[in-house]
């Protein structure tokens, strides 16, 4: 098994939060996609663990996903 512990920031530059998360969207889901398709490519399984944190001014939110396929 093989686990990837880097850590990727993001930081964007948007006229809102729902803009941001628009740019962020895009990135992830395009990262996530070609993954995917090499995953496929050689039969590897993998088990997926996303947080999230958004930082405004003074507001904070957190999200966590888990994600296994195998």
């Amino acid at each position: 098994m093989f686990t990837d512990m880097s850590t990727r920031d993001f930081i964007i530059t948007a006229d809102s939060l729902k803009e941001a998360e628009e740019v962020f969207d895009l990135i992830f889901n395009h990262m996530e996609q070609s993954i995917n398709d090499l995953l496929l490519q050689y039969k590897v399984g993998k088990k997926t663990k996303v947080w999230v944190e958004y930082h405004i001014d003074k507001e904070h939110s957190e999200v966590e996903e888990d994600d296994n396929e195998v």
